[in-house]
């Protein structure tokens, strides 16, 4: 466990091999159907299933240079999709939505609202790991059963 200081108090988190877990689901006992203020200060037990929060990994990846790793579970094996060839599952560079913050490139639709859940979202199908546990729950359009979200300090 460490603690990340904020502006307000330190945080626990879990790091795996040097990666700060920022995201993470286990199983479908903590909803992700949150609104923006909720998404932004952070939810959950860092032990188990765990956002971070929005303004806590501004805090954190604004300090320096971080890269970001999926760990992902499918079918009893861990992948990492992060490389697509098709630029419409490729989520870099977009902004966060929520049911209640549409931010999303569609501009009649929202996928947050759509799927309940808080997400980068560009097209709303290829990574939907803070989706609905059992339903909307996936990556690369198969369904998942564990992920989490990591971030390291590049040169690390």
């Amino acid at each position: 466990m460490l603690d990340i200081q904020t502006s307000a108090n330190p945080t626990p988190v879990t790091s795996v091999n040097g990666w700060i877990v920022i995201q993470q689901r286990i199983d479908g006992s903590q909803s992700f159907d949150q609104n923006w203020d909720t998404y932004k200060l952070g939810f959950g037990t860092y032990y188990k299933n765990f956002w971070l929060g929005l303004e806590k990994m501004h805090q954190l990846t604004t300090s320096a240079d971080y890269r970001l790793r999926f760990e992902v579970l499918i079918n009893g094996d861990i992948c990492d999709f992060l490389n697509h060839p098709n630029l419409d599952f490729v989520h870099n560079g977009m902004h966060f939505s929520a049911p209640d913050r549409d931010n999303d490139l569609y501009s009649n639709y929202s996928c947050a609202f759509d799927y309940s859940t808080g997400n980068w979202y560009n097209k709303c199908y290829y990574q939907r790991l803070n989706g609905v546990y059992g339903i909307s729950f996936d990556y690369a359009y198969s369904p998942a059963t564990y992920c989490r979200m990591m971030v390291k300090r590049n040169g690390q």
